[in-house]
């Protein structure tokens, strides 16, 4: 008698336990269906970027031209020295973490370099090469990066607008942080143009 006995309260309990995933199934789709979700548009640059830095004082620069170049790749900065010297640097080269890193290099001529690059990283990063070191799309360019205002304006009416005009926009649907339910995002590619 007592294996048949136990045969039943399993059978029982393997009831109980599909009538709860039942439960939680249903729970599932009902609050799938009361989901809300934002949509928000994800903006990637196509092109790249030449920026000229000019140091108009000791370890301070503004930016004098920025110009849109085919690849990402050939993206660059060229800065022009108060003592005459040039200086190009690749965006791939170009690393904000290490210009802004608290260790200078111990040799005197790599440490002259570190701190006008170091410098030079807070105008940059206001600029439309901005979006190339991680500053959001959204964000807009800072005049006070640019050696003037005419150069601003040149430079965001025709080099922004080329760079916003070509690049390549996602929409993106999440669910909002106060819906419940269970559901993942849902995107649309489309290229700017």
């Amino acid at each position: 008698m007592t294996p048949k006995r136990n045969f039943t309260r399993l059978k029982t309990t393997a009831r109980h336990t599909l009538v709860a995933i039942g439960a939680a199934g249903a729970l599932f789709f009902t609050s799938c269906d009361n989901v809300q979700y934002v949509e928000e548009e994800q903006i990637e640059l196509t092109k790249g970027l030449i920026t000229t830095l000019e140091e108009v004082e000791p370890e301070n620069f503004k930016i004098i031209d920025e110009q849109v170049v085919d690849s990402k790749a050939d993206s660059r900065v060229i800065t022009h020295y108060m003592d005459g010297t040039i200086d190009t640097l690749m965006l791939n080269e170009f690393n904000p973490n290490t210009l802004t890193s608290t260790a200078a290099p111990s040799d005197s001529t790599e440490r002259r370099h570190y701190y006008r690059r170091r410098s030079m990283s807070g105008v940059l990063m206001g600029g439309l090469m901005g979006y190339y070191m991680g500053r959001s799309t959204s964000v807009p360019p800072s005049a006070s990066s640019y050696r003037d205002q005419n150069t601003y304006n040149r430079v965001n009416s025709s080099t922004g607008r080329t760079l916003s005009n070509t690049a390549s926009r996602t929409t993106v649907r999440k669910p909002t942080s106060g819906s419940s339910g269970f559901g993942g995002s849902r995107s649309t590619r489309s290229s700017g143009g």
